[in-house]
C-alpha cells in the first residue's frame, strides 16, 4: 500500500519528494513504490471565522 501526501502547491511537493527520495515525476503527481506524491494550487484549508472558536464573539470581534 502506498501513502498519499498532498501538498499546496508543487514546490513543496518537489521539497517533499527530495527528502523520501527517488520519485518519478508523472502526469500532475510524483511517484515512487512507497509514495504518491500531489499537490494543488492555493490553500486546502482555512481558518474558520472567530465566533466559530469562541461563540461569545459576535462577528470575529
Amino acid at each position: 500500500m502506498k501513502t498519499l501526501v498532498i501538498t499546496e502547491k508543487p514546490s513543496v511537493a518537489k521539497d517533499i519528494a527530495s527528502v523520501l527520495g527517488n520519485l518519478e515525476r508523472k502526469d500532475g503527481y510524483l511517484e515512487n513504490s512507497e509514495y504518491l506524491i500531489s499537490w494543488a494550487f492555493g490553500h486546502l484549508v482555512e481558518l474558520a471565522d472567530p465566533s466559530v472558536y469562541d461563540p461569545t464573539l459576535k462577528n470575529g470581534i
